[in-house]
């Protein structure tokens, strides 16, 4: 069995994991995107980045322009920022450090790295002179994180809460990202850009080639069944993970049968017509189903008094995304 302080470090170790990975794709994919902005564009398309990473509330408060710049210190190294990149990669390493004894040591180095080459002063001025070595640097330790975790680490509880975080995230922001770029009245015309955000261009490619109509790339993102990155492939992992916790956990019954709920509901509902008729209300509706899974796991696996009030060390972002109570029980 596993203590409910640990499973609750590496639930958010791997949900730290995967935000730190995107949240640096996504800067890389729009940076590189922008330098074919018009001047009056870059703006509206730096506060879209900002809305599909779930920081638009966040950066909104700090009153600053809207720029490469701007952004980029905000979403990398911003102190204020809790869903930065340098402060997801140090929680990440702090929840880690706290189960040191369970993981194999290589993790921990690399969780390290990460953390150090994030503190590095010399690093992050790369974001002003060669910001596109710097993504690359970041994403590199998290490719070797993921690698350390499905090659070194034994599948226990503990391996299972970290892979159910990491699928309740990667499905969390994949959504917010359908809803923001790609649904959006006001989103990107090109959808390579998302689909290069996700992950998942190549896939797409093979199986619509350049049928690039909105429908077709958001029902792609959501239900492909042999792509990792889909929101089905992700729940459909979270249920198997849940339901072999539930043998020997009983209290995680519920969120069992709620990652379950969702699954079918993608499955099996009619989600093409769905989106076509209102695609922000649906994908909205997930978002805060998804939130309320997490709320759920926590409620059950780390608070053993079954307390009304959770109490993590971390903020998520998108908090303030119009998510609602759901959302607001993940702080």
């Amino acid at each position: 069995m596993i203590l409910a302080r640990h499973a609750e470090a590496l639930f958010w170790a791997g949900r730290q994991l995967e935000r730190t990975e995107h949240t640096t794709r996504v800067f890389d994919v729009a940076s590189r995107a922008s330098m074919h902005h018009r001047p009056g564009q870059a703006e509206h398309e730096w506060l879209r980045v900002l809305d599909t990473l779930g920081l638009g509330t966040a950066f909104d408060e700090t009153a600053i322009q809207p720029n490469a710049a701007t952004v980029g210190e905000f979403v990398f190294s911003d102190p204020s920022n809790s869903g930065s990149v340098t402060a997801s990669a140090q929680q990440l390493r702090e929840n880690i450090r706290v189960v040191r004894d369970r993981v194999p040591v290589e993790l921990w180095e690399e969780s390290n790295r990460l953390h150090m080459l994030l503190q590095d002063p010399n690093e992050v001025a790369k974001l002003a002179t060669q910001p596109f070595e710097l993504f690359s640097e970041v994403r590199r330790v998290c490719q070797a994180l993921t690698g350390t975790i499905a090659e070194t680490m034994p599948r226990d509880e503990g391996y299972s809460f970290l892979r159910v975080g990491r699928m309740i995230e990667r499905s969390s922001m994949l959504s917010r990202t359908i809803r923001r770029a790609v649904l959006a009245d006001d989103a990107n015309d090109d959808p390579a850009v998302v689909l290069r955000m996700t992950a998942t261009l190549q896939g797409f490619r093979r199986h619509h080639g350049y049928n690039d109509r909105s429908i077709t790339v958001a029902m792609f993102l959501l239900v492909a069944p042999d792509s990792p990155r889909s929101v089905l492939s992700c729940l459909r992992q979270a249920e198997r993970v849940l339901a072999a916790l539930a043998d020997d956990a009983s209290g995680l019954q519920p969120a069992r049968r709620l990652v379950g709920r969702l699954r079918s509901d993608l499955e099996f509902d009619p989600l093409e017509q769905q989106l076509a008729d209102d695609g922000e209300s649906r994908l909205l509706q997930l978002e805060v189903e998804l939130a309320s899974l997490a709320d759920t796991i926590a409620l059950n696996a780390f608070d053993p008094a079954h307390s009304s009030v959770l109490t993590t060390q971390f903020v998520r972002p998108g908090t303030g995304d119009g998510l609602g109570g759901a959302a607001e029980a993940l702080r």
